[in-house]
């Protein structure tokens, strides 16, 4: 049998994997009955549910009648992820020393950089800084309340 459409069947697999793994590591608490759920219905629920839409995904790109040429999986490009993941690791080491907006300034430029355009870019990159660190700063700091620096330590 092949693979119709490799994007659908490798996400139904992973699909598959995470439903049964959030739905075994669910079992660690009481699964309870419908007239009194446990902590662990909910959670095994979403797992078995997640677990079968990904058996369905994998199905439907098993027996596709076309073979898709869109369906084929890109390359990874790894200076794109190494600069998303790479932003994500400086914004977790900065935060508690450089507080809040300066994190996230360091994480958004640091991001637009994978593109490698940011030169044509400059004005939308620093838009998207502002708009992003004043909506963290009155959702976390406001809003919920948390506790995190806002500005540097040194300050």
């Amino acid at each position: 049998m092949t693979i119709k459409n490799e994007k659908d069947f490798w996400a139904g697999v992973l699909f598959m994997l995470l439903g049964i793994g959030a739905a075994i590591v669910a079992q660690e608490n009481e699964l309870g009955t419908l007239s009194r759920m446990g902590p662990s219905f909910f959670p095994t629920v979403l797992g078995v549910i997640l677990a079968f839409l990904g058996a369905v995904i994998s199905l439907r790109a098993l027996m596709g009648s076309v073979v898709s040429k869109d369906g084929r999986i890109a390359p990874v490009h790894w200076g794109v992820l190494l600069f998303v993941l790479g932003s994500v690791a400086l914004f977790a080491l900065s935060l508690l020393t450089l507080g809040l907006l300066a994190s996230i300034a360091i994480l958004v430029v640091t991001s637009s950089l994978a593109v490698g355009k940011i030169g044509a870019r400059w004005k939308e990159v620093g838009v998207l800084t502002i708009f992003l660190a004043t909506l963290c700063w009155v959702v976390f700091g406001y809003g919920i309340g948390l506790q995190v620096p806002v500005w540097p330590t040194l300050l």
